[in-house]
């Protein structure tokens, strides 16, 4: 029976690892302690690598939601801007005294810190939302219709960034995703592979159609990881060539 590749990155092995979970599903051995305690194993360790796994993608997250609040920052600083460069009249002194207070601010908030940045957003929001303020918002077309869209987008960073928070101290608390990952396959390749290729022999009527199914599904994952390689040699190569 097939182990999996010594070559396979994290993600690769999360992937097979899951297959290996839900063919087991399909395909249950009954009454077998050993291979279930192992099995259970397996699942606790896919589900804590693919938990570190996704903790990335947090970190995405957190900058595709600055990103945004940045876009919304610049469109409110645009759009007032735009209305205070026109010819002088009520309207125009109107857009004069948002930009007095976006001013206060200035775009270059939108370099600072992830925390600085919160800061001032929430405040600039606040400022903006003064009754003092509010003829002249509403004497600038789709100025409020932006401002939405910055408190929207700031929620949305704040959700964002206590998630990001959580998972790095998890992360820090937690041995890290190649540990796991090196667990794992140890856990397949060492005791669940042996074992039930041993058993297979032993016992084919219960063991050899799951046995048959991981090997394939192996199979395939090692290729996979052979291709990834293949293709990695390859562009190397392309570049030495270039240069």
């Amino acid at each position: 029976m097939k182990k999996i590749s010594s070559k396979a990155n994290t993600n690769e092995i999360a992937e097979v690892c899951v297959g290996i979970i839900e063919l087991s599903k399909k395909h249950s051995i009954v009454e077998d302690p050993y291979y279930s305690m192992t099995l259970d194993r397996l699942t606790s360790q896919t589900e804590d690598l693919i938990g570190k796994i996704n903790s990335g993608t947090l970190t995405n997250e957190l900058r595709e939601c600055d990103e945004l609040r940045d876009t919304d920052v610049k469109a409110i600083f645009y759009e007032v801007e735009a209305k205070c460069m026109r010819r002088a009249d009520a309207d125009q002194e109107k857009a004069t005294e948002v930009l007095a207070i976006l001013d206060r601010y200035g775009m270059k908030i939108v370099g600072s810190s992830y925390t600085n940045e919160s800061t001032q957003v929430r405040a600039m929001l606040s400022d903006l939302k003064a009754p003092a303020l509010a003829d002249a918002i509403a004497s600038i077309p789709d100025l409020s219709h932006l401002i939405g869209n910055l408190e929207a987008s700031q929620a949305a960073f704040d959700i964002a960034s206590s998630k990001s928070i959580e998972g790095k101290l998890e992360r820090e608390n937690t041995k890290p995703a190649s540990v796991v990952a090196k667990e794992l396959k140890e856990t397949f390749n060492d005791e669940i592979c042996t074992y039930l290729g041993a058993m297979a022999l032993a016992n084919p009527a219960k063991y050899k159609t799951l046995t048959g199914l991981m090997h394939v599904l192996i199979e395939e994952s090692n290729k996979k990881v052979r291709d990834r390689l293949n293709a990695q040699k390859k562009k190397k190569a392309e570049t030495v060539e270039l240069n």
